[in-house]
């Protein structure tokens, strides 16, 4: 897939593409076409992107929104477009837990947290979840210990 990234950042710029949301330090935007892309707004949004990338590439749980393809510098990322989770219950109860503590104690939370060196606690939040194929996946996951250390840490 040839994907000119010059032509989607002047889409963005001329407002082609929804605006979706935004964090510390990316914006996301609706390409319209089933995807998403994320724009960094820093470092530390260019070092989540490139997490994102390669833990995409790395993992084969189906508990992530996959990523397409990311800019050369990582500075964009596209990845697959979700439905918006209005509850943090809807995840609860697709994994057939009660509490928000039993999520993070099953088995596939804490291999991903392992593997990936991943914040469990990033994905209390609704807004790190989405939907895709009837099932939640996180689409928000660039935020690993080196990450929170290098970027988040202040002394």
């Amino acid at each position: 897939m040839a994907i000119v990234f010059n032509q989607i950042m002047f889409n963005i710029t001329q407002g082609y593409y929804r605006y979706i949301g935004s964090g510390s330090c990316r914006h996301v935007f609706d390409l319209g076409n089933g995807h998403v892309i994320k724009l960094a707004k820093n470092e530390a949004g260019i070092a989540q992107n490139k997490s994102e990338y390669e833990i995409s590439a790395k993992d084969n749980s189906d508990l992530f929104a996959k990523v397409i393809q990311p800019s050369d510098e990582f500075s964009l990322l596209i990845m697959q477009k979700a439905d918006k989770i209005n509850n943090i219950s809807y995840v609860c109860d697709y994994f057939n837990v009660t509490t928000k503590r039993e999520l993070f104690k099953l088995k596939e939370l804490q291999n991903i947290k392992m593997n990936y060196n991943l914040v469990l606690g990033d994905f209390y939040r609704k807004s790190s979840w989405g939907i895709i194929n009837e099932r939640p996946v996180i689409i928000d996951y660039g935020f690993t210990r080196e990450i929170k250390e290098r970027y988040y840490q202040y002394f």
